[in-house]
């Protein structure tokens, strides 16, 4: 049976591990706020603060995770910017698409939006 909220628990568990491993410091998962939610906030190597979107798709499935409205994600990445007074940091917005299966594929386009 299919569990959405499964499958994109279990996608954002396989991005984090993923940008562990490129050399991310995972700062926050399923951030929430009023405006709403971003599923990854990381720092790369370079301390870029990166504000990503993951998609998860079973391979089964016929269609990709919807993205979220762009406004909806600016307004959540301002809120935490401001929270955490990291006003001066350089950012990016990435996402993180990932088709779960036998086996993982992971897509990662940084500049996403």
């Amino acid at each position: 049976m299919y569990n959405k909220k499964a499958v994109e628990l279990e996608g954002i568990k396989k991005a984090c591990k993923y940008l562990i491993e490129k050399g991310y410091r995972v700062l926050e998962k399923n951030f929430k706020c009023i405006d709403g939610d971003i599923d990854i906030i990381a720092k790369d190597k370079n301390k870029q603060l990166v504000f990503i979107e993951v998609k998860t798709k079973e391979l089964k499935k016929d269609s990709m995770a919807k993205a979220k409205n762009l406004n909806h994600i600016y307004n959540v990445a301002k809120y935490y910017i401001l929270k955490n007074k990291m006003m001066n940091m350089s950012i990016r917005f990435d996402t993180i698409e990932i088709m779960i299966g036998k086996s993982c594929y992971i897509h990662h386009i940084k500049q996403a939006i």
